[in-house]
């Protein structure tokens, strides 16, 4: 006889594995006509901005642009000079045949951008690109809880509830934030803007209502050149916030988790109202956010059953629930010198990006590692910009444990300082770490039951048993060895509950007829 399940259904999201993929950019670059010949490259940075993404038959065509900055030497003229141009990226990521996903999270990042100069009029650049997707497919997720015929067949079930976190729903937006920063009147007036950088980064995401309240800081670093010539930097960090359409009619909170991801950048001097403004600087970021919503429900599985008057066939099949992350922020300190050969007057700027991240499993922990690429523009001792750079090891024993899979989501650099030393310079800055755990548990989940009547093998057995329990033994495995139940154990014995049965106790264990 099959017998009928109660079986809860729960429409949600599944995150698939990541797709990540690195490859190299490689473009000739003729110098404009309005530009000076090139006599010497000072340094070369660059920013990914990618655009869209479109998802065919298990691939993914990612676009967008690597905007380029170039600081070099001009043959002609005294002072450093700058030079933007774009290298578009355009490409196609294999994924899985066959598999179509509902929504993708796309990050990148560019590393180790080389120029060098084929001839003053022509420079060749070099960079790599990773790309990280992040996939999440509708799916839903089936468990049992109960039997619909469990009082009629006399059958006996062990549950268990467990919280889990569902991914309850995706939400995406782009939008544009816009922001004006009046420097010091002190200060000499900007003459040109030689190179601008800025990341946002998320630092609260929030449900209230059936809104989502985005809260982040764009950090601006600007180099620029003064009326009077000089070489200045200006650095501000800029708070912006965002409203997203959340999740109507929600039973209990809703946890967000925001990955940015810039599609655009425009920085200028002058502000909207005045253009000729030279003591301000205006930003316009093009920004798209990708939540993901997830939420606590409470389900109740079936790990054990029998059956005192029946004999059961049942069939489980392990389910995996939904994946849930943990962050955790691990943070080191870095102190690195580096020679430069020559004595240096003025530091102008100092920068740290990060490459080749991993984990590796030690002792009660996990070593994260990652390699910082340090970078320092200064002026030598005749005024000359010039360029030192340094790769160093960053190696962090962590006490971070799980079971689940373990990922590096960042690394950045905060409060980069650097100073003049008699052999060069030195830089200090804390690295930090934000980790990602993954937990996807897996648990049994009752799929299928029938009964049969049983055998009348057991009419001649007693129908009392006088029994110790052994150490590790329950009285669930009491109660299902002699096919009775719980509650007949504890009223044979006045008990008031299970834990009241203790290791070598002898149990009246009485049989059902």
């Amino acid at each position: 006889m099959e017998l009928e399940l109660q079986k809860e259904h729960f429409a949600c999201y599944q995150a698939l594995p990541q797709l990540c993929d690195t490859h190299e950019e490689t473009m000739e670059t003729i110098v404009p006509d309005y530009c000076p010949d090139i006599a010497r490259i000072v340094d070369a940075s660059g920013c990914l901005f990618l655009r869209s993404r479109e998802i065919s038959e298990g691939r993914i065509s990612v676009s967008g642009t690597i905007k380029m900055t170039l600081l070099y030497m001009a043959e002609d003229t005294q002072g450093i000079r700058s030079l933007e141009y774009s290298i578009p990226v355009d490409y196609t990521l294999e994924g899985r045949p066959g598999k179509s996903f509902g929504e993708v999270c796309m990050e990148g990042q560019i590393s180790a951008p080389e120029v060098r100069m084929l001839n003053p009029r022509k420079i060749f650049t070099r960079v790599s690109v990773e790309v990280c997707l992040s996939p999440y497919e509708p799916t839903t997720l089936t468990t049992c809880g109960d039997i619909e015929q469990k009082d009629a067949y006399k059958i006996e079930t062990l549950c268990q509830n467990h919280d889990i976190s569902l991914i309850q729903g995706i939400r995406e937006k782009d939008f544009v934030f816009s922001e004006e920063v009046v420097l010091s009147s002190v200060k000499d007036p900007v003459r040109e803007i030689l190179r601008s950088k800025c990341m946002p980064r998320v630092t609260e995401c929030k449900s209230v209502g059936n809104k989502l309240i985005l809260k982040g800081i764009a950090c601006l670093d600007v180099l620029y050149l003064t009326d009077s010539g000089m070489i200045s930097q200006m650095s501000s960090e800029l708070p912006f916030s965002q409203i997203i359409e959340g999740k109507e009619d929600t039973e209990s909170a809703l946890y967000c988790d925001a990955a940015l991801r810039m599609t655009g950048c425009e920085i200028h001097i002058g502000s909207e109202s005045a253009p000729d403004d030279t003591h301000t600087i205006s930003l316009k970021l093009f920004i798209s956010v990708f939540v993901v919503l997830r939420q606590t429900k409470s389900i109740c599985c079936i790990v054990d059953l029998y059956s005192t008057a029946y004999d059961l066939k049942a069939k489980t099949d392990q389910v995996e629930l939904s994946e849930s992350s943990e962050l955790f922020l691990r943070q080191q300190m870095m102190r690195e010198q580096i020679e430069t050969g020559v004595a240096v007057q003025t530091i102008l700027c100092a920068d740290v990006s990060f490459g080749n991240t991993g984990i590796s499993q030690s002792g009660d922990g996990c070593t994260l590692r990652s390699t910082a690429n340090i970078k320092v523009l200064y002026l030598d001792e005749n005024g000359s910009p010039l360029l030192c750079e340094r790769r160093a090891e960053v190696s962090l024993d962590t006490d971070v444990q799980t079971s689940g899979r373990l990922s590096i989501r960042n690394v950045c650099a905060n409060d980069i300082m650097a100073s003049v030393t008699s052999g060069g310079v030195e830089v200090r800055f804390p690295v930090e770490f934000t980790v990602a755990a993954a937990i996807a548990p897996c648990y049994p989940c009752l799929t299928s039951l029938s009964a049969e009547k049983q055998e009348n093998a057991s009419s001649n057995m007693p129908s009392l048993v006088l029994r110790a329990m052994s150490s590790g033994e329950t009285l669930w495995n009491l109660a299902k060895q002699y096919r009775t139940t719980v509650e007949d154990i504890l009223r044979a014995n006045e008990l008031a509950e299970e834990a009241a049965a203790k290791d070598g106790q002898l149990l009246l264990i009485p049989r059902k007829r």
